[in-house]
């Protein structure tokens, strides 16, 4: 039963389109063009079985142009000229269909009704007060024609239970017809409902599991969301619970207020801003906090607030203090090296030319001189030692 019922879901993908490669108005328009083919076929039979010749006509040749159509958007994916296409021909054939099925006496109006439904249900919303427009002033005119023109109108109906029988068929198909839209619509909306929800809880997890400061603030500066992180800071920090509706203000560091309020505003025109800063707070403790204005978008591309996300740098500002430091004292170190240690050992180097020279006899009078430059170079050499034990402290090792 299982695998029955699979491939049949199967073959109606197949027949209509999967959700991945056909958004949700064109897989309905691909539904609407196969069940109105499917009711196109028994409007044609049941115009034959009652002798209605030119209905049946119609219906003949709306199948053809009805399947032609479902063949440009199902397997050349041209819905937009598609649907337009289909919407003229079906107004043109409810037309000449009015004229020659008895007018308003025949199931004409129906059909209308049950065409707005579809036509609202496939199409983008700009294109409502469109099709609304026409079929209000379609049925207005032609049952004003019938009323002044009622010669137009030909009664093809032999006696009054064929009337019956084809306003009850077209009732009742029509309201089958309503019926299996609503519900392919109902399902989908149902299955979208299904994943939004799944896709909210991951994103709430998610959010919920970090420890930055995550708020969304409506274009008031009011609170719409946070998150855990954030209710916990502002209790660790102010000793205050943080709430819906809350005003930034309340929240916001007022030492850091002012540049808040001018990246808030960057956001709520569309532009994303970074910002990385020290704040300190009562308890005398101090964070760095790498900040992120996002502007919230919704589906009309209007923005509707902005995503404000703290999150504490400070380790990583730590981190980036001490490997300055270290660089520094390796600097330091390399430059004692290569230059100041170099003065007294020339000097030293220098005097024992001269002691040489003379012939070792005047040694003692240049004692002094090597005293003072032995004394530089020993002063130089503890300045590494403490450069070197300042680099140990901060990690590094020295060759």
């Amino acid at each position: 039963m299982q695998k029955s019922l699979s491939r049949i879901v199967l073959a109606w993908n197949n027949i209509v389109g999967s959700e991945e490669s056909f958004s949700m108005e064109n897989r309905l328009y691909n539904v609407v063009c196969v069940l109105a083919i499917a009711i196109l076929l028994i409007f044609l039979s049941n115009s034959l079985m009652l002798h209605l010749w030119q209905s049946a006509l119609i219906a003949g040749a709306v199948v053809l142009i009805e399947f032609v159509f479902f063949y440009f958007s199902r397997f050349k994916k041209k819905f937009n000229r598609s649907i337009i296409l289909n919407a003229v021909v079906g107004y043109l054939a409810l037309y000449f269909n009015f004229f020659v099925n008895s007018g308003s006496n025949g199931p004409t109006l129906f059909v209308f009704f049950l065409t707005f439904h579809l036509l609202i249900a496939i199409t983008p919303t700009k294109m409502h007060i469109v099709w609304m427009a026409l079929h209000i002033a379609s049925v207005c005119v032609l049952l004003s024609l019938e009323r002044l023109h009622p010669k137009f109108i030909l009664h093809n109906y032999a006696n009054a239970n064929d009337r019956i029988v084809d306003m009850v068929s077209t009732y009742v198909v029509s309201l089958v017809f309503t019926y299996f839209i609503v519900r392919h619509l109902r399902n989908y909306l149902n299955r979208q409902k299904h994943e939004t929800e799944i896709i909210a809880l991951k994103l709430k997890a998610m959010f919920e599991s970090s420890s930055s400061c995550q708020l969304f603030v409506d274009k008031q500066m009011q609170v719409l969301y946070f998150n855990r992180g954030s209710a916990e800071f502002l209790s660790r920090m102010y000793k205050k619970d943080i709430l819906i509706g809350m005003s930034m203000k309340q929240i916001i560091n007022p030492a850091y207020f002012c540049d808040f309020e001018n990246n808030f505003k960057q956001a709520l025109l569309g532009i994303s801003t970074k910002d990385e800063r020290l704040l300190k707070y009562s308890d005398s403790e101090s964070i760095w906090w790498n900040i992120v204005y996002t502007p919230v978008i919704d589906d009309m591309q209007k923005t509707i607030g902005v995503a404000f996300v703290a999150s504490d740098i400070t380790e990583v500002k730590m981190q980036q203090e001490n490997i300055r430091r270290k660089n520094e004292s390796l600097m330091r170190i390399a430059h004692i090296q290569a230059h100041e240690t170099r003065t007294p050992v020339v000097n030293i180097l220098g005097i024992m030319e001269l002691i040489k020279s003379e012939g070792y006899e005047n040694a003692y009078k240049y004692l002094p001189l090597m005293e003072v430059a032995v004394l530089n170079l020993d002063e130089k050499i503890k300045e590494i030692v403490d450069q070197t034990n300042q680099a140990r402290k901060n990690n590094i090792t020295v060759a």
